[in-house]
């Protein structure tokens, strides 16, 4: 079966404080988009997970994780092989690889009759990443503490034109620059991006299309980078502002959604 898996965009994101794990509060509202991966899953002799487009080592590979983690916890072998057709770039802030693994751990528990209830698949999934839970929950959604705490809610649905720079930012560097003193400092404002700042003084090509944009529009970065988004009235007028590029640059015209293709994929595909 193919299933979709979605990303997602950051309409907003702040940082409350560090705990003492070692991980950070946020408080982000959350928004799917209409575009994403694809994943072709198939019952098989042997795990094989494979990735077009864009080259994943197996240790980061959050499928092979998540199915790791579900063959550890149901004490079975879950043979398959899922094929990813990844569009959303590694390390964009669109939550590419959660999204991944939160579609892989709903297939399969269905698929292979594991029967976790969704609460034991939100607790798998915060092990695997603080987005996964999210993703896991398929709505549009208030996120806080680490990422699993997650309240369900209705924004606005836009058409949006989603800007994709050639750069890979780490969220564990982003999060690694957030000192005591950065932390004092902060506003809390609401509908803003904690990183956005910090984004920009340390990464070129994503400043240069906020730059660009910001001739049209009042753009957003998404996570921790490197995409950036802008609410616009129709396709025509993404394709227009586009055409006035300075440069080459990846984009996507679509529209945010509060909720998930894949819940409809999966009842519709009877699992």
């Amino acid at each position: 079966m193919i299933l979709s898996s979605p990303a997602k965009i950051n309409l907003s994101l702040d940082i409350l404080r560090k705990r003492s794990d070692g991980y950070h509060d946020i408080e982000s509202n959350f928004q799917f988009i209409d575009w994403g991966d694809k994943l072709e899953i198939k019952p098989s002799k042997r795990l094989e997970v494979q990735v077009k487009n864009f080259s994943i080592s197996e240790k980061e590979n959050l499928v092979t994780k998540a199915i790791r983690k579900l063959e550890l916890i149901s004490d079975c072998a879950l043979n398959f092989s899922i094929n990813i057709d990844k569009n959303i770039p590694l390390g964009s802030g669109l939550g590419g690889g959660s999204s991944n693994a939160a579609t892989v751990l709903l297939a399969i528990n269905s698929i292979a009759k594991l029967n976790f209830s969704l609460e034991s698949l939100l607790k798998i999934g915060l092990e695997i990443g603080s987005d996964v839970p999210f993703f896991l929950n398929c709505h549009a959604a208030k996120v806080s503490g680490k990422g699993e705490k997650i309240e369900s809610k209705i924004f606005k649905e836009e058409k949006v034109l989603v800007l994709l720079p050639e750069c890979e930012i780490s969220s564990k560097d982003a999060y690694d620059a957030i000192t005591p003193k950065v932390l004092k400092n902060n506003k809390h404002y609401k509908n803003r991006n904690f990183f956005e700042e910090w984004v920009l003084d340390n990464f070129i090509p994503v400043k240069e299309a906020f730059n660009f944009l910001e001739n049209f529009k009042n753009p957003k970065i998404s996570g921790t980078g490197s995409s950036l988004y802008v609410v616009i009235k129709s396709f025509e007028e993404g394709k227009e502002i586009m055409d006035n590029a300075p440069y080459k640059i990846r984009y996507v015209i679509t529209n945010t959604i509060n909720k998930s293709p894949l819940l409809n994929e999966l009842l519709n595909s009877g699992v």
